[in-house]
């Protein structure tokens, strides 16, 4: 039943809340409303006085069932976790501020269960002189001064100016829309914040230890196939199904028989991904080129379970989260290929994988000390924020979803990317970090860059002891 205004009131009154006017509009809006805030007073652990829309715990969102592959091999099914099922986004001002609240809210409960978190209070309560800590969305970033950055921090009620230090030595490496914390002290105006603190973000350091499989089952990881396009290697891709069906005396102990096979974007080159491509294409028809790929994986073995995600050449929408492929180009395909959502969360083996393609790396590779070339340390920093695309409005075009798709909720045991078509491999905090690279020689755009990718690589991991190697099949 919904509560009325007075009800939700008299809740609040007799724990000594004080609410928002967006807060008891949303909640007598909905049927469990006090339901939400019985939720959201357990899950805050700070002290409360004034409760705002983003501290609610939302309404529980309704989950799909997860999805389970057919059974192909005697290797357990792949069990589709968590992945958007259809879209919500209408453009909407009402979807904007849903997407956004689902993020504010999501990271800034990560962030106070750090200690240093706890006391965390309302921008709207700037005591001159004090010393605060506090949580926001960062919605500006000025330009450096003397070793101190000025930004703005939004948390969903006001907003405040905060001075942070910024040095060559130790850069900030921040960007727009990431939510962190800041402790500091207000300046005697009750204006500013002044911080000699390293802010802190949602992922604060935790080391963690990884699930695993039961059996040594294998799965290999590779992206960026980009069939059709003029520089698709494809003799190096015969080579590598040969190996699949056991054909070569190479790697022989990491052939699947009957493992996975994990495809993260970009299968085929697609059309129209940048200006004047189809001078660069073997193959003009998007179709054509989905067709060419469901014939080379029906050359793959029966029992292999291929999952597929889409990427920024792939024909579904841009924007993110992408949904899976069409239907028509499905069914081109064998029954042992599993189309997903990107970013997807995948269980194989009992093992979480995290597939994302990677789009948004090209929105941190500005960052002091980043690029291409290093594709671990990318995916390190989107941990660290515990989100796949933080950056609204860059490089990553986002969907303004009526929820936050593209946050990292679970810390997985693999997380894999695409994109950079740079090969790396590394762990971070008992995550197994994975790029497979490419199947595409250098284009003549990245030859203009100088940037030289890592092609006709493969990365196989044992599942039950998590053992990684990078199989090259440039030979």
């Amino acid at each position: 039943m919904t509560p009325s205004e007075e009800e939700v009131l008299n809740w609040l009154a007799e724990r000594n809340l004080m609410p928002s006017p967006e807060l008891i509009s949303h909640v007598t809006n909905q049927p469990d409303g006090i339901t939400i805030l019985e939720n959201s007073i357990t899950s805050i652990t700070r002290p409360l006085l004034f409760l705002g829309l983003s501290d609610l715990v939302e309404e529980p969102i309704l989950h799909h069932q997860p999805k389970q592959s057919p059974v192909v091999s005697n290797a357990p099914p792949v069990i589709i976790k968590d992945q958007i099922e259809k879209s919500t986004a209408d453009g909407s001002l009402e979807n904007f501020v849903s997407l956004f609240n689902d993020r504010l809210t999501y990271l800034s409960r990560l962030l106070y269960q750090n200690p240093k978190m706890r006391g965390a209070r309302r921008l709207n309560y700037l005591e001159p002189g004090t010393e605060i800590s506090c949580i926001g969305i960062v919605s500006d970033i000025g330009q450096k001064y003397k070793n101190r950055r000025k930004i703005i921090l939004e948390d969903g009620i006001d907003q405040a100016v905060v001075y942070l230090e910024d040095s060559d030595a130790d850069p900030l490496l921040l960007v727009p829309d990431e939510v962190i914390g800041v402790i500091g002290r207000v300046d005697r105006r009750g204006r500013a914040i002044y911080s000699n603190e390293p802010i802190i973000r949602p992922h604060w350091g935790r080391a963690r230890e990884s699930a695993r499989a039961e059996q040594p089952h294998t799965a290999l990881f590779i992206s960026d196939i980009h069939l059709g396009s003029l520089t698709f290697q494809s003799e190096e891709w015969q080579r590598f199904i040969a190996w699949l069906n056991g054909n070569t005396d190479i790697y022989p102990d990491w052939i699947p028989k009957g493992g996975y096979l994990i495809i993260d974007g970009d299968i085929v080159d697609g059309i129209d991904s940048y200006p004047d491509q189809e001078k660069d294409l073997a193959i003009k028809d998007v179709w054509k080129q989905y067709e060419t790929l469901a014939n080379e994986i029906k050359n793959m073995p029966s029992d292999l379970q291929i999952v597929i995600l889409p990427g920024n050449h792939d024909a579904v929408r841009l924007m993110e989260p992408q949904l899976p492929l069409p239907d028509h180009v499905k069914e081109k395909f064998p029954p042992n290929v599993t189309f997903t959502a990107n970013p997807v969360s995948i269980d194989i083996a009992g093992v979480n994988v995290l597939c994302y393609h990677g789009k948004s790396l090209d929105d941190l590779v500005s960052l002091p000390g980043l690029s291409y070339e290093d594709p671990i340390t990318l995916m390190k920093e989107l941990i660290k924020r515990r989100h796949l695309a933080p950056i609204y409005g860059g490089k990553t075009p986002v969907a303004t979803e009526n929820k936050d798709y593209l946050l990292i909720k679970d810390i997985p045991d693999i997380f894999v990317t695409g994109h950079v078509h740079s090969c790396g491999v590394d762990r971070y905090q008992g995550t197994l970090l994975i790029n497979p690279g490419t199947w595409q020689a250098q284009t003549s755009y990245q030859k203009m860059m100088g940037f030289q990718p890592d092609p006709c690589r493969a990365v196989a991991v044992n599942l039950q002891s998590l053992h990684s190697e990078i199989l090259d099949f440039n030979f």
